[in-house]
């Protein structure tokens, strides 16, 4: 504070502004200088790399021989639906279209069927003959957000049933 008042002029500055303070003259500008406020905005815009909407729902119903599976998907907003399985190499292969236009809340069915012929198996169930099935079900909304979840299904060609979990 010595420093400061040996600068010429500085008592001259330090004793306006004190007198300033005490008369109450300027006393929102003089607060000003010893507090500070702020507002911030941000905005969030997705570029298909942020998350969308969750799925809502993804349940598989059975018939009786176990034959056909049924996946059940809901999804919160309006979204193209597709369905690929686990690879060996832990890459999703081949994309199916499920649903096209789903609205939300309203459930729409994949139905995928196996059989002993596997030429009257689903797609994917041919691409994938043994094991248990690992179907990642993709919701993608228009604003190019998506989101995903998994189900596994026991896929066994030498009987020709894919059981639900």
């Amino acid at each position: 504070m010595k420093t400061l008042l040996r600068m010429p002029g500085a008592a001259l500055a330090v004793g306006a502004f004190v007198l300033t303070v005490l008369l109450g003259a300027g006393a929102v500008s003089a607060s000003a200088l010893w507090q500070q406020s702020a507002t911030a905005t941000m905005s969030v815009t997705a570029n298909g790399a942020w998350p969308g909407p969750a799925i809502t729902s993804l349940t598989c119903t059975n018939d009786s021989p176990q034959r056909i599976a049924t996946l059940t998907v809901t999804v919160p907003a309006t979204a193209t639906v597709t369905y690929a399985a686990l690879q060996a190499n832990g890459t999703y292969g081949t994309s199916y279209s499920g649903i096209s236009g789903l609205l939300g809340m309203t459930p729409g069915y994949i139905v995928l069927t196996s059989n002993p012929n596997l030429a009257l198996a689903s797609q994917i169930v041919r691409d994938n003959p043994a094991g248990p099935l690992t179907v990642r079900v993709t919701a993608t909304y228009p604003d190019q957000t998506a989101a995903h979840l998994n189900i596994i299904l026991n896929n066994s060609t030498s009987n020709g049933k894919i059981i639900c979990p």
